[in-house]
């Protein structure tokens, strides 16, 4: 951003020229927003719209350049376009996008997201393949701003497109930034799509380089889309970007911590000791501004690297915003204390008291919250491997829920697994009148759990071989 101007002076200048709006061409209306929008300042809501409106009268005669730069600035700004003009602009923009520059498309795009609006239907394959056919004098920063644009918007990209865009940023990547890499990266995870392999590998090589330039948000957001893809790192550079983040993580936000821990676990992948401690530690500290999921997040990839995170767990804001999260959340945090050993009656109780009032139905209850099978089945068996016997009541009502909708709840292995963990240590224990989980099963049901946890336990043993 440039030097600002003092408020009282712009709204003298923006009143001046506003009063003139007639005699002004396209570009000084777009000179004039852009530039406050580069001082880091607003226009006044109040003269936005006739600034918009005599733009908007005069497109005929607007360039590309003018049409992109007024959008730009207005989003820069924060700001929304009156309603009503954003889809003139976008088909004047069209009718003349080939004389258009790939900055120019990529920067009106970049705005439509910004403002969280969409493009108006048919106009952005028609843009993109412009945008494509210009590729060669494209920037890395104007290709990850145009997929991160799309992703934002929530549209998809055509493979054959997005795979000339990705090729055409990877054979810049010299001149491509962290965040731009990143961008490219988390716009193709956002569309649920993947990068090919060598890509992948060439793009993260390029990031782990420039890491020195990445802030830890950078580093996070790289992370967890390289994990949302369902790809994996190599482990030196796993490392080096860990411990990028770790030596600034005083500067990271509570939810760069918890995504960064999530994408690990998710890649099963592993982290040392030092790289946990030193991420729970700042999470810790800032559990206060922390969301209730990323803290559930946290605590759940922790179990997956085997590292109980005590500090965390006992953070006086971990408690008192457990209520705020999901049943998915709650039971992974149950998973997590049953897969560490770690016997919080605290917490468990609050979680079985909660999961009483869920619906598996598949339709919401009075109070709106909804679970689904694996929810119930996870919170059995941590009770049951915790051995929190005070807490077989709520057992055998959770299994008695999934017992009334079995037959619509999909339910596999793990399920099936879990379940069956429940019912033998119903037994061993003599709980709930020494019968397990039969009267509350068929008998059928109880022979189907039995023969798949046979069935996993031959295959854990022959793969240890």
């Amino acid at each position: 951003m440039g030097q600002q101007m003092p408020a009282g002076l712009l709204q003298q200048l923006l009143d001046a020229f506003a009063s003139k709006l007639e005699q002004a061409a396209p570009q000084e209306v777009s000179n004039s927003v852009w530039a406050v929008a580069t001082m880091g300042q607003q226009v006044p809501a109040g003269l936005l719209q006739p600034l918009m409106l005599a733009f908007a009268n005069k497109l005929r005669i607007a360039k590309p350049q003018e049409i992109s730069n007024t959008l730009w600035a207005v989003a820069t700004m924060g700001q929304q376009m009156p309603a009503g003009l954003l889809q003139p602009l976008m088909l004047t923009l069209a009718s003349k996008v080939h004389i258009a520059k790939p900055q120019d498309i990529s920067n009106t795009l970049w705005a439509v997201a910004t403002m969280g609006q969409q493009m108006p239907a048919g106009l952005l394959q028609p843009l993109m393949l412009a945008f494509a056919n210009k590729l060669r004098i494209a920037k890395p920063q104007e290709i990850s701003n145009t997929l991160w644009a799309v992703a934002t918007m929530g549209q998809q990209m055509p493979a054959g497109l997005l795979q000339q865009l990705l090729d055409a940023f990877a054979s810049k990547l010299e001149q491509a930034t962290p965040q731009e890499v990143k961008d490219t990266l988390w716009a193709v995870a956002t569309m649920g799509q993947r990068m090919p392999e060598g890509m992948l590998q060439q793009l993260m090589l390029a990031f782990a380089n420039k890491v020195h330039l990445a802030n830890p948000q950078e580093i996070s957001n790289t992370l967890w889309a390289v994990a949302t893809m369902r790809q994996k790192l190599r482990t030196p550079q796993l490392q080096q970007l860990v411990d990028a983040l770790v030596s600034n993580v005083q500067q990271a936000a509570p939810q760069a911590i918890s995504n960064t821990l999530w994408a690990v676990a998710t890649m099963r992948q592993q982290l040392n000791p030092m790289q946990l401690l030193r991420m729970e530690q700042a999470l810790a500290s800032k559990s206060e501004e922390a969301a209730p999921q990323g803290l559930a997040n946290a605590v759940w990839a922790c179990a997956k690297q085997r590292y109980l995170p005590q500090q965390l767990l006992l953070a006086p804001p971990f408690g008192s915003k457990l209520a705020a999260n999901q049943p998915q959340e709650l039971a992974n945090i149950a998973w997590a204390l049953a897969q560490l050993g770690h016997r919080d009656e605290q917490i468990v109780s609050f979680v079985t008291e909660q999961a009483q009032h869920w619906d598996i139905s598949g339709t919401s209850n009075d109070s709106g919250v909804a679970c689904n099978a694996q929810t119930l089945c996870n919170i059995c068996r941590s009770v049951a491997v915790l051995d929190l016997q005070q807490h077989v009541g709520v057992v055998l009502r959770l299994a008695a829920s999934l017992s009334r909708y079995w037959p619509g709840l999909s339910l596999v292995t793990e399920h099936l697994c879990q379940l069956h963990q429940v019912h033998t240590w119903l037994q061993d224990f003599q709980l709930g009148g020494n019968h397990g989980l039969q009267g509350v099963l068929t008998e059928q049901r109880l022979h189907e759990c039995q023969e798949t946890r046979m069935a996993q336990l031959k295959e854990q043993q022959s793969e240890s071989v």
